[in-house]
Order: C-alpha cells, then sequence, then structure tokens
C-alpha cells in the first residue's frame, strides 16, 4: 500500500529559530520526517496518509506562526513570533 507520501512545499521564515519550530510542529504522530531547509524555504515532509493528511500539516505549520501556501497563519500567531523570525509575508 501506498501510504507514506513525500511532499515538498514553500513555508515562510528566516533563522535556525524558524526550523527548530516548524520542525518540532511536525514532530507529531503520522510524520516520518520533517526538514525545513532555511535558504530554500523549502519544507520536506514524508508522512503516512492514513494516519495524517497534508491539510493537517500545513495547519500544524500555520498554528505556529508560518505561512505555508495553501495555508495562511493567523496574525496573532504571526505576532507572536521573535522579532527576528518575522518573515516578509505576502498581502492577503
Amino acid at each position: 500500500s501506498n501510504k507514506i507520501k513525500k511532499i515538498k512545499f514553500q513555508v515562510n521564515g528566516v533563522c535556525e529559530m524558524c526550523k527548530n519550530r516548524i520542525e518540532t510542529a511536525l514532530d507529531v504522530k503520522g510524520i516520518r520526517l520533517a526538514d525545513w531547509n532555511i535558504k530554500t524555504k523549502l519544507c520536506r515532509v514524508k508522512f503516512n496518509s492514513e494516519v495524517i493528511s497534508e491539510n493537517d500539516i500545513h495547519k500544524l505549520i500555520s498554528g505556529v506562526g508560518h505561512d505555508t501556501p495553501t495555508c495562511r497563519a493567523k496574525d496573532t500567531d504571526y505576532n507572536n513570533l521573535y522579532h527576528c523570525c518575522r518573515y516578509d509575508r505576502e498581502k492577503k
């Protein structure tokens, strides 16, 4: 069965603290690997699609203040980020 899926998508962020925050948010049941690259801003995730959905993964990341292509973080979550972590957001 092909339940293990690999995805790659942009996540806005700036520094090592962002990397840590994004990867820690994805440290949940069903996720086998989560790696966010500071230079490329690409997040690679390997997950069990029977346990967690792609949409859930985007929600976990936006929930800690980081925008993804399909999930915009709430302003309150973005505003909670440290100053050095505040990336330029695309206009709504």
